[in-house]
């Protein structure tokens, strides 16, 4: 057993970790990750099938180095009582969030997705005002109450409901920020923000869910901006159903592509699998709404991006080139695809976060989604 102060050293290191990855960028964030204790949040977690039911006040090193380890920890799936899918996100993508909101003091915001309550902790942390998150699992939002206590946060109250619909009752907000991929922004959410307010959400692109922050234009109109990578699970019910997004190759295996068949980037080098590899992928979502995240069968070699036809017409893009699947037709795409990369070099190789959208209807008539278009990249 451990006592109750051994797990500060290891959240001050965690945030440290963070801060050289550069997901932590300012002081308000590292001194939430230092401060809410992550480990008070999880009660009980899934590794390779198995689930491990944990006491979260009296913690084993066990516990503790698996909750201050950059990583995501599934603590629900839809096998048991929670009905679905459930985690405490990866530290440095939720400190990647949580600087892409630019949280002040009495930024008055509304989370969607409250998982274990650890998120909501933080932004309590740094706003110093209340919090309102919304779980559509009762059980979850049971658990996140419990350990919100059990962690002494102060300012968070959690409803149980659908996400779709926001909490009008709390708002205006500031900011609303959501923990969960959806496919798009539903129209009244936009009712409950305060004037200035903007949303934060990992919306579907290109088989990922890049963080979208969505706020009115200068003529009313909505404006997107890429803001950081991101992937989260994909949330429940009318914030992910209905809705026009990437193909759904996710979790589909397609042929193998054969070796004799790989191209050469038609850029010189190999990219950067945490930098411009990720800034091509998002010039290739915004330029071909093939783009996607797929896998090969029987290997984990080719994971990644993807343009995806005719559903085993398939060109892999890697870091250090492109893999056309057997198909004949692969390889008209392959070319197709060297045009992009050819015309993103050209244009200087815009970032991530160079590009931009507007939003258009999509989803429902009875669950109405707004749903990122025309893609721009700044130059």
């Amino acid at each position: 057993m451990t006592t109750a102060l051994d797990w500060m050293p290891k959240a001050q290191a965690l945030a440290a970790e963070l801060r050289a990855k550069n997901a932590i960028r300012s002081e308000p964030v590292a001194a939430a990750i230092e401060a809410v204790p992550r480990h008070l949040f999880i009660a009980g977690h899934y590794a390779a099938g198995q689930h491990t039911a944990i006491d979260p006040e009296q913690p084993t090193d066990e516990l503790l180095h698996l909750a201050y380890t950059d990583r995501g920890i599934m603590t629900h799936t839809p096998a048991d009582a929670a009905g679905g899918f459930s985690s405490t996100s990866q530290p440095s993508i939720v400190a990647k969030m949580l600087e892409a909101a630019g949280l002040r003091p009495g930024t008055k915001v509304l989370e969607i997705g409250a998982g274990t309550g650890w998120n909501a902790a933080l932004i309590a942390r740094i706003t110093g005002t209340t919090v309102h998150t919304v779980e559509a699992s009762p059980l979850v939002a049971t658990e996140a109450r419990e350990a919100l206590a059990r962690a002494s946060s102060q300012h968070v109250t959690v409803h149980t409901g659908d996400g779709y619909l926001g909490h009008p009752e709390g708002g205006p907000y500031d900011l609303i920020l959501v923990t969960c991929g959806i496919a798009g922004i539903p129209p009244v959410w936009l009712d409950q923000l305060a004037p200035g307010g903007a949303v934060l959400a990992p919306v579907a692109h290109g088989g990922l869910h890049p963080l979208l922050r969505v706020t009115h234009a200068g003529d009313g109109s909505l404006a997107g901006q890429l803001m950081a990578n991101a992937d989260f699970m994909n949330a429940t019910g009318p914030l992910y159903a209905g809705a026009t997004t990437s193909p759904a190759t996710r979790g589909q295996h397609l042929p193998v592509p054969p070796p004799s068949a790989a191209r050469p980037h038609p850029t010189p080098g190999s990219l950067d699998p945490r930098g411009s590899y990720l800034d091509l992928w998002m010039h290739l979502a915004a330029r071909d709404t093939r783009t996607t995240c797929a896998s090969a069968e029987g290997t984990t070699d080719y994971t990644g991006c993807a343009l995806v036809d005719e559903n085993t017409t398939a060109v892999f893009v890697q870091p250090g080139g492109l893999h056309p699947t057997p198909d004949p037709a692969a390889q008209a795409l392959a070319d197709h695809v060297e045009q992009h990369i050819t015309a993103w070099d050209r244009d200087g190789r815009p970032e991530l976060t160079a590009w931009s959208c507007s939003l258009t209807p999509a989803g429902t008539t009875e669950h109405p989604l707004l749903t990122p278009a025309n893609w721009e990249a700044n130059r």
